[in-house]
């Protein structure tokens, strides 16, 4: 079953940016593999990926990616020799027959260079005199080579008994991108027309007061509009201040910083903030209400007083009244729906979350009680 109806099935939602799936895939594989590891480092070949042969230094870009072993020929074509590593201040001594530290083909060596460039000595060249890297691969693909999209069904590099953690991550980021999406509430009621009186009657022209959601996304909204400029480098003033980007904070520090702690933490700060908007979004609704209470307290008054001169003007207010009481329920159940579909997010959510973290809980290892 493909990826983007396994996430759909355990969320009931629809992705309906398969684009956006495919990297909360992406980012949920970096994510497992990373947390895995941390618990379970024993495991690290389960997620080994091998390089092509390389005949040249500096010709392999890893991009972080970490290095399980680094393996030479040593002369004789697919004879391979396990290579030591050295600090970069070794570089020449590995060189020097008379030095200690001198690699030979048989026991060659190899350093991380400037920008992660893998040099490895003796000087490699064409067979017999390639050499391969086994790491921890960071660049998730399906198995059959191509760049993990929401349409494949399996992963490359990867333990299959752990494809539906991916899943379980993908979802989580799914039902929050659906969050995120219903923070931005939008009122589909309007108010009604204020009814149009007699010129012997007593005037009412007052505008019915509209519901006003909070403002989300974009430098000045109303719930970070007081934070501080993000002192990480982690994007502009702007985009610390907006949101919008929290999620796109949450991938940099899975993708390219792989922090599953950072990144967790940026998660729990974007579902703090989802609480602050419910709260929020209550408060304009209370405010709305209050403005409400009021301007039906000068209707009823136009009432009574068009009540003494227009039995007509007074029919008018007084459907005009209904149509506002009307009004007033229509957006306070619209804002209602909306807290219980994101309360109902959440709570899916915290639980795809609970189940997610206790598989890395159950693997991790026991700890031993202190002897007294």
């Amino acid at each position: 079953m493909a990826f983007v109806d396994q996430v759909q099935d355990l969320t009931s939602l629809t992705a309906s940016d398969t684009d956006e799936l495919s990297q909360f895939l992406k980012d949920g594989v970096l994510d497992v593999t990373n947390r895995w590891l941390a618990v379970r480092p024993q495991d690290i070949e389960l997620f080994a990926r091998e390089s092509s042969e390389q005949t040249s230094n500096g010709s392999l870009h890893l991009n972080g990616a970490k290095i399980i072993s680094i393996i030479r020929e040593d002369g004789t074509n697919n004879q391979w020799r396990n290579c030591r590593k050295i600090s970069s201040a070794l570089q020449y001594d590995v060189t020097d027959v008379d030095s200690l530290n001198y690699a030979s083909k048989i026991n060659p060596a190899y350093m991380v260079g400037n920008n992660g460039q893998i040099s490895v000595f003796p000087s490699p060249g064409l067979d017999p005199d390639s050499f391969k890297v086994y790491y921890v691969n960071n660049d998730p693909e399906d198995k059959g080579g191509a760049n993990l999209i929401h349409s494949h069904s399996d992963i490359g590099y990867f333990p299959d008994d752990k494809v539906y953690l991916v899943v379980m991550y993908a979802g989580m980021r799914l039902i929050q991108a659906e969050i995120g999406e219903l923070s931005n509430l939008s009122i589909t009621t309007v108010p009604p027309d204020t009814p149009s009186l007699s010129s012997t009657s007593i005037s009412f022209s007052t505008s019915a007061p509209v519901y006003t959601a909070p403002v989300v996304g974009g430098s000045i909204e109303e719930m970070t509009a007081s934070m501080d400029a993000d002192s990480a480098g982690y994007g502009t003033e702007a985009d610390f201040l907006n949101f919008s980007k929290w999620f796109s904070v949450a991938g940099e520090f899975i993708e390219d910083e792989e922090d599953s702690e950072l990144a967790a933490s940026q998660l729990q700060k974007i579902n703090s903030y989802i609480g602050t908007y419910q709260a929020a979004m209550q408060n304009k609704l209370n405010e709305f209400n209050d403005a409400n209470a009021e301007y039906q307290a000068q209707l009823k008054i136009a009432i009574q007083n068009a009540q003494l001169d227009s039995q007509d003007d007074a029919q008018k207010l007084q459907k005009f009244q209904n149509e506002i009481a009307a009004y007033q329920a229509d957006v306070g159940a619209q804002v209602q729906e909306h807290g219980a579909s994101m309360q109902g997010l959440q709570a899916q959510y915290a639980l795809l979350r609970r189940d997610y973290d206790s598989a890395f809980g159950i693997a991790a290892p026991k700890q031993q009680p202190q002897g007294r």
